[in-house]
Parts: C-alpha cells; sequence; structure tokens
C-alpha cells in the first residue's frame, strides 16, 4: 500500500483548510477596519460640530442668504456685504449660478460670528437690468443680534408693474 496518495490527501486538506481560516479572518479584519472607518467618520463629524459652537456660538452665529424672486427684470453680478464687526462678504455670480436662482434655489453666502446688538448692514448687488443696463441694488438696514442665530436673506424681486427690480432683507 503507497501511503504517498493519503499523505499528499491529507496536506491538501491541510492547507484548504487553512486557507479556509485565513479567508474568514480576513473577513473578520475587513469588517474591523470598517468599523473602525466609520467610527473615525463619526468622531470626525463630532470634532467638527464641537469645533463649530466653540468657534461659533449660537450668540454670535449669523447667516446670510441670497435670493432672487422671478430675476426677468434683473440678472445679478456681483454682491458685497458689509457692516462693522465682520468682514466684508463678496459674490460674483456665474450663469449657472444665476439659473438656479431663477429656479428658485437660495444661496448661503457667508456665516459670520456678530456680537449681540444693533449692527447696521448694507448690501450692494450688482447686476443688469433686462435692457442690459448696469444697475446697482442698494439694501442698508439696522439688525438687532440677540443670543440666538441670526439669519438673513437678501431677496431680489421683480416689481412688474414698475418693470423694475428690487431688493429687500427677509428675516428668518
Amino acid at each position: 500500500m503507497n501511503k504517498r496518495p493519503i499523505l499528499a490527501g491529507l496536506f491538501l486538506i491541510s492547507v484548504l483548510s487553512g486557507y479556509a481560516q485565513a479567508e474568514s479572518s480576513d473577513a473578520g479584519i475587513a469588517a474591523d477596519i470598517l468599523q473602525v472607518k466609520r467610527s473615525v467618520l463619526e468622531l470626525n463629524k463630532d470634532l467638527y460640530e464641537l469645533e463649530e459652537d466653540l468657534l461659533s456660538p449660537a450668540t454670535t452665529r449669523a447667516a446670510f442668504y441670497f435670493s432672487l424672486s422671478y430675476g426677468e427684470f434683473f440678472e445679478p453680478l456681483s454682491i458685497e456685504v458689509t457692516g462693522a464687526g465682520f468682514e466684508t462678504v463678496r459674490h460674483i455670480y456665474t450663469e449657472r449660478q444665476v439659473a438656479a436662482l431663477r429656479m428658485g434655489a437660495v444661496q448661503p453666502l457667508a456665516n459670520i460670528n456678530l456680537g449681540p446688538g444693533k449692527h447696521r448692514l448694507r448690501a450692494v448687488i450688482r447686476g443688469v437690468d433686462q435692457l442690459g443696463q448696469n444697475r446697482e441694488l442698494v439694501v442698508e438696514q439696522q439688525v438687532e443680534k440677540t443670543d440666538k442665530p441670526l439669519l438673513l436673506e437678501f431677496v431680489v424681486s421683480d416689481l412688474a408693474e414698475q418693470q423694475s427690480a428690487g431688493a429687500q432683507l427677509k428675516f428668518w
């Protein structure tokens, strides 16, 4: 009786069972790695939120938004928002952004820190009217910041009866 085929068969079974254990071990390691990645992403999100709360607490948080109502009589090219206590906010519009605004999009302009109290804001919205003439729409208004976040939207809307456009400040 030749023992070689039996030994070869036992060796093959031993190798295959070791390979199966390694595969199951690799699957376990892959699952562990995936879990660690998820944990790191969740921790990163929590750290970002904590950083935002520390750098910009609700008592000083303010945000500016911009929207265009219809946009038949005015096409925005840029906006500049100034006021005491924060850096000037500037944005230049692309054709794609203007198209999105005409479809009803509301654009976040900036998140700033603004101390409680009264603040004078001035927004200059530059653009062209339906005749291709350069126009500036100016919104100048005093706002009061309380201990809650301040959300402001600069809205440009058509004035159909005057065939023109106007701008206003809307509080959320």
